[in-house]
């Protein structure tokens, strides 16, 4: 290529502040979502623990829409 035919520019940083603070974003706000998710999980495995114990006699009742007897359920 010639100098007449040859683009120029100027090279943009690849790193910036704007791309590090979205990364730093993009890290906590699915850290904070999986915590979540994780102390849903380990509430209904302890759910499951309780209602199968042989002195409990109570009916539950899960209407919920995260039910996950209902959501992994094949019709």
């Amino acid at each position: 290529m010639t100098v007449s035919t040859s683009y120029s520019y100027s090279e943009r940083k690849i790193f910036d502040i704007k791309t590090f603070l979205e990364g730093i974003r993009f890290i906590i706000c699915h850290t904070i979502l999986a915590f979540i998710l994780l102390f849903l999980t380990l509430e209904e495995i302890e759910w499951t623990f309780f209602a199968y114990r042989e002195e409990s006699n109570d009916i539950i009742i899960d209407n919920t829409s995260w039910n996950i007897k209902e959501i992994f359920e094949v019709y």
